[in-house]
């Protein structure tokens, strides 16, 4: 991935932009120059954003600025913009956290506008602390192969997005997966049910000004948290709703309740429920994976009653724009096994087979086995002379023999170094090579190509093909927790759309 070298400035309670600034009396109008406006000005650095825990290359900076009334602070982009840190304080704390390949040593703009309008800008150079790599939970985020990641509502969990919940307790991870303690909330932008009240548009007493922003839109509104710590909500034509700083604090991925604390301005729809139009600024994130994130705010901020079931606020997000992270994740890589079971209804779920070469949304391939024939559901057939079994289906290998990989417990392995391990039910290793995933291919029918030594997925077949073993495959669907890969009959893809025979590997995250 190509790196920016760009800095992460968090300003807490930045204010509005730069207006025109008089001073108290103290100096005339004109008697600032770049040489003094810093005179007896004071800067320290922390370690933390409460300044307790001093720090040499601290990102947090405590500032006094006592000869001007108000200053506006910033940095300059590459592009020789300005981004703003803080405005409309003489005096206060930002944090200054230089993106990975920055130079520690940063240069830090202060500027003064005086009542005519003239501009003075004195400047003060700073050494801070340069992470080598992203913390962990930046990298779920803001993802560690891009730098960026975009989530969008999250409709999946109940179809519900937003809406309000007994503070419960227990288990975060139970909320964003199946929503539990969910009350009521709203399922789209406009209610889909006249009097139900559940769209964004009808709940507008909960905004902080009575008015639509926007962000509303569950298919199409959007924020994006990019890795120098800023976050964008955009609404569904792409326009700029609200940018602000954001820090996860408190991160612990074992927690049972939270994994973190989220602080922002700048989420999706950030009202907590009747409250009048209150914005936390810090939200608990109860759930949180490559893509799916779940945030929840007690009534009133009242963190210490979890579990006593009042009432509390929930948002429900995903993101299907980090391809690698849900891939093979974010240090020691990734297990994906197959997808067996059974579906709702009690039907055994095939996991690989043919299918027609149908086109359309690969994501009803993946979902809904869109065009699919016959496949296998287990090692070993469920129906006598059913064939349903890897067992029953030897002919298919590159040599009659059975590996180890028929086993619903067998598995392979992405690593972030892109190497791919195909291992047997019991854990042996049946082989190894490497892998790369383009998605420059991408379209309606694909979000990927795995690109892949041959044999290394699981059973690696093509179907009624003599045992050949393809090096390309198109993922047609790819989640947090779910994969679904194609190949056409002999390598075909530009028949996409005509129904020839193609083959079909359904798989889950182990």
């Amino acid at each position: 991935m190509k790196k920016s070298i760009l800095l992460f400035a968090v300003a807490l309670g930045m204010l509005t932009a730069c207006d025109p600034i008089k001073e108290d009396g103290g100096m005339d109008i004109d008697s600032f120059t770049p040489a003094n406006l810093l005179d007896g000005a004071s800067f320290s650095q922390y370690a933390d954003e409460a300044c307790t825990t001093p720090k040499a290359d601290g990102n947090w900076i405590k500032y006094d600025i006592p000869k001007a009334s108000a200053v506006f602070i910033y940095y300059l982009k590459p592009d020789g913009t300005e981004f703003k840190l803080a405005s409309g304080s003489a005096g206060g704390v930002f944090n200054f956290v230089p993106a990975r390949g920055s130079d520690p040593n940063q240069t830090v703009y202060f500027k003064y506008i005086n009542a005519n309008l003239e501009e003075v800008v004195a400047t003060h150079d700073f050494t801070v602390e340069v992470a080598q790599e992203l913390k962990p939970e930046i990298r779920f985020l803001a993802s560690n192969d891009y730098g960026k990641k975009t989530w969008k509502w999250d409709p999946t969990v109940t179809g519900v997005v937003w809406g309000n919940m007994g503070y419960c307790g227990g288990a975060g991870a139970d909320v964003g997966i199946s929503g539990n303690g969910q009350w009521w909330g709203v399922v789209a932008e406009s209610e889909t049910e006249a009097g139900s009240g559940n769209g964004f548009l009808q709940q507008l007493q909960h905004t902080h000004d009575g008015a639509y922003h926007g962000d509303g839109d569950v298919d199409k509104s959007y924020m994006i948290f990019t890795e120098d710590g800023i976050l964008t909500s955009y609404d569904s034509g792409g326009g700029v709703i609200n940018t602000d700083a954001y820090a996860v604090e408190n991160y612990n991925p074992n927690g049972e309740w939270k994994v973190g604390d989220l602080v922002t301005k700048a989420i999706l729809w950030p009202y907590e429920i009747n409250s009048g139009g209150n914005i936390p600024g810090r939200y608990e994130i109860c759930y949180l994976t490559s893509d799916k994130m779940t945030l929840v705010y007690p009534d009133g901020g009242d963190f210490g009653s979890l579990g006593g079931w009042g009432e509390a606020t929930f948002w429900h997000f995903r993101s299907d724009s980090d391809i690698k992270g849900m891939a093979y994740g974010y240090e020691n890589g990734k297990d994906w096994t197959w997808d067996s079971g059974v579906d709702a209804d009690g039907n055994e779920l095939v996991v690989w087979g043919n299918m027609g070469y149908c086109g359309g949304a690969g994501a009803d391939v993946g979902i809904s086995h869109n065009g699919q024939w016959w496949g296998v559901v287990a090692e070993t057939e469920t129906v006598a002379g059913s064939g349903n079994g890897f067992m029953q289906q030897l002919q298919h290998t590159n040599d009659g023999s059975a590996h180890g990989d028929e086993s619903m417990d067998a598995y392979f392995t992405l690593t972030p170094d892109g190497v791919i391990t195909r291992h047997a039910g019991d854990g042996s290793v049946i082989n190894s090579g490497s892998f790369s995933i383009d998605e420059t291919v991408a379209n309606e029918w694909k979000v990927a190509d795995l690109h892949t030594t041959a044999g290394t997925i699981l059973w690696p077949y093509e179907i009624n093909s003599g045992g050949n073993m393809p090096e390309v495959f198109e993922m047609v669907y790819l989640t947090g927790s779910k994969m679904c890969l194609v190949y056409p009959d002999g390598g075909d893809f530009s028949t996409n759309g005509g129904w020839g025979e193609a083959s079909f590997w359904h798989f889950k995250a182990k």
